[in-house]
């Protein structure tokens, strides 16, 4: 009785009564608790991997893909493909096993440290001590319970989150591999191992010279390399109409030819599409849809652009697209996506509209938006087959939606660009600024144009300059050799010649001097008509594409029923020299320019894609 009354409360009282296994408790917990912990960090590093990337999006292997559906005659290339993809499916079932393996490892750890912890609390478990009458009940060994009891609820529940993603792990490969075995087909299963894709070379300028790649054709500039399309045709009758396909969804974009395709895009609210149409029947050959961005439901439709304004570009080997909410994709000739990215919704009232640009193997991408003070505009090169950045440069401009265009002067490659309140060249291998100009102001819809030596740039908001190509760092003072204040369009993109430069907008066609100085202007031979299309050149004729109002004529929202008509103009240097010598009608509007190629003119209609020859 007289030891137990001297024992001091705290001590000997508190110690375990079974010291050593106590001890190995507590150390078989503290082992369990790590080692489940390094698992459960391991599973969620794996998951985010596999949920982050497709095996199959690996760039080496897009590349070997690409080229195969290029050449699908290539059995080295094909072996290549399969050796490869054999490869990425064997580390795909590594990592899934790894992750159900290890739901297990961490469930069986958790169990482990639960029991080892409960067995510690037991054994550390004391006798409770007297306590005089009405003393309070011991708080800290509630607590303490209610402590444990928490750890325990915890680990549960890390336990079950982590093994549920393990066991949640989809077996199968991802759908793009479904795709890929439509390119394969069996052979043995001793094959090489992977080659270096041969994905062809970027297209020569002579070939380009012959397409029609982008906006406006080669280099932006609306000017044919042949001379003998038509210069009459009429739709209600059906003269020199080749074909005419309906286009499933709008868009304010303009026809892109290479070889015997055409592409174009279109979209709504809720939908991106490109197309590939046959330019010998007018047939459809692929629709592909492009994935909205999740914010792209929280856009209202521009009112004079729409979701699809900017046209597509192509190298011949890939076409790229991008639409209103910066969504830019890029798909092979077949019609196979090769890459999606996001640039993000633009800041400015009508979204994305500039068109976009190639140069080698890059894509270029113009993304002009908010204030210059904000630093938001940028410019950007992706590579064409895999959307990897080749290279992006902030640009100190304003809000624009004019398109680059790619020129060759004096032995060096530029990249033209303009935006309030500058006009700037860059390199377009690496976005290095060559020279720079300060003569734009407002808001910018036209796109520059360069020929002789000479980019021409301007708008309604300020002035159309002639700034010499040749120069370098800023060039305000030193290569501006002369303005124009007349006819100055707020849409429609200038057009060049060595001996005059065009300007149309309100209805009129304003004619300068290459040289400097207005020398007539044209709008009694027109009718009034809307403008939005930019006018071309076919030898020594331009050809005009503008919008009237069929009279007494609406559709089912009460709006103005239109028409497209087109003047062919001859033109020379005095005043009274411009006459029309042909004439066009497409009986619905037509705000697009037209894409030409031997003796054909493809043009996108507001409903239809048509093709006007004389054949």
């Amino acid at each position: 009785m007289n030891q137990i009354s001297s024992t001091e409360p705290g001590k000997d009282a508190q110690l375990p009564a079974n010291q050593n296994g106590y001890q190995l408790a507590v150390r078989m917990a503290a082992v369990a608790g790590v080692f489940s912990l390094v698992v459960c960090a391991l599973l969620f590093y794996d998951y985010s991997l596999r949920r982050a990337k497709d095996p199959h999006e690996a760039a080496s292997f897009k590349a070997l893909k690409l080229a195969l559906a290029q050449q699908p005659d290539n059995e080295e290339l094909r072996l290549s493909v399969r050796a490869s993809d054999r490869e990425l499916r064997r580390e795909y079932f590594r990592q899934r096993a790894f992750a159900s393996r290890g739901g297990w490892l961490l469930l069986g750890g958790m169990i482990v440290f639960l029991v080892a912890a409960k067995s510690a609390a037991t054994l550390r478990r004391e006798l409770p001590a007297p306590q005089p009458q009405g003393a309070p009940r011991d708080l800290e060994t509630r607590w303490t319970r209610i402590a444990r009891g928490s750890v325990a609820a915890l680990a549960v529940v890390l336990a079950g989150v982590a093994v549920g993603l393990s066991l949640t792990s989809p077996d199968e490969l991802p759908k793009d591999a479904e795709e890929l075995a439509a390119l394969l087909k069996s052979g043995p299963s001793d094959v090489p191992g992977p080659q270096q894709a041969r994905i062809p070379p970027p297209p020569s300028d002579e070939e380009i010279e012959k397409m029609w790649p982008c906006f406006r054709g080669p280099h932006g500039a609306g000017i044919s390399a042949y001379p003998n399309v038509p210069h009459s045709w009429d739709d209600a009758s059906g003269k020199n109409i080749l074909w005419k396909t309906p286009v499933p969804l709008p868009g304010m974009n303009s026809a892109v030819v290479w070889g015997n395709r055409i592409f174009l895009s279109g979209a709504t609210k809720g939908r991106r599409e490109v197309y590939c149409f046959d330019t010998q029947t007018g047939k459809m050959l692929w629709q592909k849809e492009v994935r909205p961005s999740r914010l792209a439901a929280q856009m209202r439709e521009p009112e004079f652009t729409g979701y699809a304004a900017p046209t597509v570009a192509t190298d011949g080997r890939f076409i790229f697209a991008i639409f209103v909410d910066g969504e830019l994709a890029a798909f092979d000739v077949g019609g196979q996506k090769v890459w999606q990215k996001s640039l993000g919704i633009p800041d400015n009232g009508y979204g994305h509209a500039s068109s976009l640009a190639t140069y080698r193997d890059l894509v270029l991408v113009q993304v002009d938006q908010g204030t210059k003070k904000q630093a938001k505009s940028r410019l950007y090169a992706f590579q064409a087959a895999t959307g990897e950045k080749g290279w992006e440069v902030s640009r100190p401009v304003t809000t624009s939606w004019t398109s680059p265009i790619v020129i060759s002067h004096g032995g060096r490659d530029q990249l033209v660009t303009y935006s309030d309140p500058l006009v700037i060249s860059y390199n377009p291998a690496d976005g290095t600024e060559l020279w720079r100009a300060d003569c734009i102001m407002g808001e910018s819809g036209p796109s520059p144009v360069f020929n002789s030596g000479k980019v021409y740039a301007g708008n309604t908001y300020c002035q159309l300059s002639a700034i010499r190509a040749d120069g370098s760092g800023d060039v305000t003072q030193t290569h501006i050799d002369w303005v124009g204040e007349d006819g100055l369009p707020e849409t429609c993109s200038p057009l060049a010649t060595d001996e005059y430069v065009f300007l149309l907008e309100a209805g009129a066609l304003t004619c300068y001097d290459a040289n400097g100085g207005m020398l007539w202007e044209e709008y009694e031979t027109f009718d009034y008509p809307e403008f939005t299309s930019s006018p071309s050149l076919v030898g020594n004729r331009i050809y005009l594409f503008g919008d009237l109002e069929q009279e007494g004529q609406e559709d089912e929202d009460g709006n103005p029923v239109k028409f497209s008509k087109a003047w062919i103009l001859a033109y020379g240097r005095e005043e009274g020299s411009c006459k029309v010598v042909g004439q066009g009608r497409l009986e619905e509007g037509c705000v697009t320019c037209p894409a030409f190629q031997d003796g054909r003119i493809y043009i996108r209609g507001e409903k239809h894609l048509f093709c006007i020859s004389e054949e």
